[in-house]
């Protein structure tokens, strides 16, 4: 009997250590390959001017496109001196080396390398050189440093600018001040002078403040915050009238449990110094709340994600049980049945206070949330840490809900910027359940193959008005010949499936594509007859009928009504407005809208909706709602992520854009890019902003006008003078001296800073007939007559009203750089 119970207990006992024998392999096996984001290792840089450190630089591991490089401009007086710093961050500096080069990048003006340091008190390493050779005055050029160190060399890149006259050390002093000021609690009621408070201005949300906010918000009011990491500004813009400071630095507050809050601080300073003192001309303020673990973010039937944007990137499964969520650049997953809560991805370092990786260089797109929890998301821009850490690109990956883990299926570098990369990606990306990567880049759209990692082709010459993508982004249709007014045809393509059907106009009329409701396309008929040239230079689109069309071929909806034609159609939340006109004799009236219902939501839509909420200490702040949840406090947990175990990196060669490209900046940043001038003008002359050219050639500024100027005759080329309307036929005279500018549509006071650039300008003058700007004061402008090759003057308000009547027609030219 002993022996039989000592036989059963040594089985038991096998079975046991068996068992947890197994586990243990088994364990190992699944979590031997997890891991969190490798920690940063790329030492960062900045220049200093006067002693302030300006211009933060972080290092890029791969070489960038120098033309795209304009993060932040570094003013250099007329003795060519600069000075540079460097915080290694624990790594064995070697040596630095400086080059200089055109605005475009395509020629070395100058390169050198600096051998002398000085240690700083904070371990900071600082170095003043000088540049040997001359550049030209008020033109733009590449400045980049390659930073050897015995961990690995990276790239760092500021823009060089040379101009008389500049206030810089003044600009900076005064954003320094400015900032600190409005942190205290007393001693800050002389930022009072430099506010213009009224009642357009946002007095109740911290993310959005402004000049004309009030005194009390842009001084905190109850939220009494603290600066955690001061700000190092970075000059966006310098003119001998204007300067532009941006600054991003870091605050924490004490909620009413003690529990301490994260906010990134992003401001924004446009000045002008007369002489005696520094004045504000415009002011950005937007804070954003860091979400962390620690704080207790869910309640019963809410997310409250604090202070943050209006507009909050989320996506929820099919059946409304979880959503995932974007903010300040982590991605967070939140499951309403099991009360779990996760930080999915995050390029931060939880405890850590490493300004690396903060840099908000990147953002997030969420492609699917399955019934699961599995997340398909895509991550671009600079990459702060990891295997990927100083390149930019797109990086594709898997959330495993059961595993908790991140899997990185596709890495595709890119040699253009964050803000350059998010024009192209901030509207369209999507990812196949068998594989395959959609995506816009260079006027191309591509289907790359992840697995393979090749990729094709599927539409060149991608025009922004001819391309549109569905609510759900599975679905993209484009007018095959790019042409929104002379379509026979329309691709529509799902991307799931990756199959291709046409939407075919019928004999004698066009199509043009508008966009998709509930993932239906919708697009308009015109006859040929109806589309024509109105007397404002625009082409009249007059559709007889606009179509509602579901992806297997069938026609959902029609709108059409005897007598009336649609000119537009607009996607407003739930309804189309369709802007209509009827005819009186050859020419359009137009006349009361028209609309077409949507009256279907999707399960996202009936279970979650972004709420406003109101508090005293945080003023207003964001949250999701939803149906549902749990009352208890949630399980917060971090994703791991796998190790790779391939090479899964994709390179496309760049390729210029196929058509003139000019690039307002505003407000510190990338506004936008254009393909008309004139358009880019508008945007950067109502954001205070710039325009350059896709040669980096300051194309127009904002208050950076001379007060009077004259060019000198024999200096403009014979083409010039002959005064053609027909930009084609002007840039093939000029015989490759410049680049044609059409600003057509722009205003005689935008077009002004061109003669006072010494740019003569083509104008459609009286009765249409042409003439050449040549000079401007504050009373009359001067015209070069084609005809009697004599100049003559036009007051500017005669000179105003003559070129409007005649459809502000205007063109120059960028002359060539020549270094």
């Amino acid at each position: 009997m002993k022996k039989r119970i000592m036989r059963i207990l040594v089985l038991i006992l096998i079975f046991i250590v068996g068992v947890a024998g197994f586990s243990c392999l088994m364990n190992s096996q699944n979590t031997d390959n997890r891991t969190d984001l490798q920690t940063a290792v790329i030492p960062c840089m900045a220049m200093e001017i006067g002693g302030i450190e300006v211009n933060r630089m972080y290092g890029y591991a791969q070489d960038m496109d120098e033309a795209y490089m304009r993060d932040t401009l570094t003013p250099v007086g007329t003795d060519k001196s600069l000075s540079v710093s460097i915080t290694p961050y624990g790594r064995k500096i070697e040596s630095l080396v400086y080059e200089v080069r055109s605005s475009d990048g395509s020629k070395v003006i100058e390169n050198n390398k600096i051998k002398n340091f000085q240690e700083e008190e904070d371990g900071r390493l600082t170095a003043e050189f000088t540049l040997k050779k001359s550049i030209l005055m008020n033109q733009e050029y590449c400045l980049n440093f390659t930073l050897n160190t015995e961990a690995g060399s990276w790239n760092y890149y500021t823009r060089l600018l040379q101009r008389a006259g500049l206030s810089t050390e003044k600009y900076l002093a005064f954003v320094n001040s400015f900032y600190t000021k409005s942190l205290m609690q007393d001693n800050n009621g002389d930022l009072r002078t430099y506010l213009e408070p009224d009642s357009s201005a946002s007095n109740h949300n911290f993310n959005n403040l402004n000049i004309h906010s009030s005194l009390e918000m842009v001084s905190w009011g109850d939220l009494a915050p603290e600066l955690s990491r001061p700000g190092i500004p970075a000059i966006k813009e310098i003119n001998e009238n204007t300067g532009s400071v941006a600054v991003t630095y870091y605050i924490t507050a004490e909620d009413e449990n003690g529990e301490v809050e994260h906010y990134q601080v992003d401001e924004f300073y446009r000045m002008r110094y007369d002489q005696t003192r520094v004045r504000l001309l415009d002011f950005q303020r937007s804070a954003k709340e860091v979400l962390s673990a620690d704080q207790n973010i869910v309640s019963e039937g809410q997310l409250t994600l604090g202070v943050t944007d209006k507009e909050i990137s989320y996506l929820s499964d099919s059946e409304g049980k979880i959503v995932a969520f974007v903010q300040q650049g982590d991605l967070w997953s939140y499951n309403l049945e099991t009360n779990k809560l996760i930080r999915v991805f995050s390029f931060r370092d939880t405890g850590s206070n490493d300004e690396r990786n903060d840099y908000a260089q990147h953002d997030i797109e969420l492609v699917r949330v399955s019934k699961n929890g599995d997340i398909d998301f895509v991550v671009y821009g600079y990459m702060n840490r990891g295997e990927h850490e100083g390149h930019v690109g797109t990086a594709v990956y898997h959330y495993s809900s059961e595993q908790n883990v991140i899997e990185e299926s596709f890495f595709l570098s890119s040699s253009k910027p964050f803000t350059f990369l998010q024009q192209e990606m901030k509207d369209f990306c999507y990812i196949s359940q068998d594989g395959n990567f959609y995506l816009v880049l260079n006027e191309k759209l591509y289907a790359i193959h992840m697995e393979e990692k090749n990729y094709t082709v599927l539409q060149e010459n991608i025009k922004e008005d001819c391309f549109r993508i569905s609510e759900n982004q599975r679905y993209a249709a484009w007018s095959d010949n790019m042409d929104k007014y002379n379509t026979d045809s329309i691709t529509l393509l799902d991307m799931e499936k990756n199959e291709k059907q046409q939407i075919k106009a019928e004999k004698g009329t066009k199509i043009r594509l508008f966009g998709f409701i509930n993932n239906d396309v919708v697009y308009g008929v015109a006859k040929e007859e109806d589309i024509k040239k109105n007397s404002a230079g625009g082409m009249d689109f007059a559709m007889t009928e606009v179509r509602i069309q579901n992806v297997k071929g069938e026609i959902k909806k029609t709108y059409n009504q005897e007598g009336y034609y649609v000119t537009n159609v607009i996607f407003q939340d739930n309804l189309l407005e369709l802007e209509r006109v009827q005819k009186q004799g050859d020419n359009y009236q137009k006349v009361s809208n028209g609309q077409i219902l949507n009256n279907v939501k999707d399960k996202q839509d009936e279970t979650f909706s972004v709420v406003m909420l109101s508090t005293v200490r945080q003023a207003a702040i964001m949250g999701l709602q939803f149906t549902g949840g749990s009352s208890q406090e949630p399980l917060i947990m971090e994703a791991k992520f796998t190790e790779l175990s391939r090479d899964n990196v994709l390179h496309i060669k760049g390729e210029e854009k196929s058509r003139e490209a000019y690039y307002a900046y505003a407000m510190g940043k990338l506004w936008g890019i254009y393909e008309n001038a004139a358009e880019a003008v508008k945007a950067a002359d109502e954001n205070n902003g710039v325009v350059l050219n896709q040669n980096q050639q300051y194309v127009w500024e904002k208050s950076n006008t001379a007060a009077k100027s004259g060019l000198v005759l024999e200096d403009i080329p014979e083409a010039v003078k002959k005064a053609p309307f027909d930009p084609k036929q002007l840039e093939k005279e000029l015989k490759g001296k410049g680049t044609v500018v059409n600003l057509t549509g722009c205003t005689l006071g935008q077009v002004l800073y061109e003669v006072g650039a010494q740019r003569p300008v083509i104008v459609k003058s009286k009765d249409g007939q042409p003439a050449v700007l040549v000079g401007f004061d504050s009373y009359n402008t001067t015209l070069y007559n084609p005809k009697t090759g004599q100049t003559e003057l036009m007051g500017l308000q005669d000179s105003t009203k003559a070129f409007e009547e005649n459809g502000n027609v205007f063109f120059c030219y960028m002359e060539e750089i020549v270094e």
